[in-house]
């Protein structure tokens, strides 16, 4: 989607000056062959280690893709440029650090009742168009690095579950939470009998049952009532723990 273009050279400035990230090259395309085994409590769902055409793959190759959502104003984001659906861009934590993460602009506008701009995560390739559900329900907490800058920006982030195409008839409104954005490069830790749908929702369903039939872990960068608001979004380690 377009917008200005000093925009996202804006904010790359600041990632680069507050928190020395630095886009990394590109890197020939690869696909995962073995699936992420559990290392000991901790099952990684997506280090964002592969990639394919430069789009960054969930550790097991799933899909990843940046969404939008407004309730009038469109909602403007920046990622990886030239891909359709958008995709966040691969982006090193360090000039000199060989590992990756994954990072996005958002640009949230007024007049809006509500608004948002985030990152999808599917754990396992789509299957015939479809998302391929996994069970995670065994595990008892979410963990995610994520560093987020913005001037203004949000103050505030939104996690949420997701199952896609399994039985469970919603389209959103997924078990989530809403945490506080601390400055710098964070771990944070959230426990998954913690998220809970907005009362808006118009199906109930519980955290363990979306657990159980699992195809997508996302991150929001939202606004309600909102005022413009822009900033950038890096994100790494997504990973599930008991």
């Amino acid at each position: 989607m377009k917008r200005p273009a000093n925009f996202f050279f804006a904010f790359l400035c600041t990632l680069l000056l507050c928190a020395a990230f630095a886009f990394a090259p590109g890197r020939a395309a690869q696909t995962p062959t073995t699936p992420a085994q559990a290392d000991g409590d901790q099952f990684v769902y997506a280090d964002f280690e592969n990639a394919q055409d430069k789009r960054p793959l969930s550790n097991r190759g799933g899909f990843v893709q940046l969404v939008s959502y407004q309730e009038s104003t469109p909602s403007r984001f920046k990622g990886l440029e030239g891909v359709s659906p958008a995709a966040p861009e691969v982006v090193r934590l360090r000039p000199d650090d060989p590992n990756h993460a994954i990072a996005f602009d958002y640009q949230l506008l007024s007049p809006n009742a509500y608004a948002g701009v985030g990152v999808e995560v599917h754990g396992l390739p789509d299957k015939d168009g479809k998302p391929t559900a996994e069970d995670l329900s065994g595990y008892k907490f979410l963990s995610m690095q994520v560093y987020a800058k913005g001037d203004p920006g949000v103050s505030n982030l939104r996690v949420e579950i997701m199952s896609r195409g399994q039985g469970i008839n919603l389209t959103s409104g997924f078990p989530q939470m809403i945490f506080k954005i601390k400055e710098g490069f964070n771990t944070y830790k959230i426990p998954l009998g913690s998220l809970q749908q907005p009362t808006w929702a118009s199906t109930k369903v519980g955290a363990k049952d979306v657990l159980k039939k699992l195809t997508a872990v996302s991150l929001t960068a939202f606004c309600e009532q909102c005022t413009p608001l822009h900033g950038t979004v890096v994100v790494d380690n997504i990973a599930f723990q008991k």
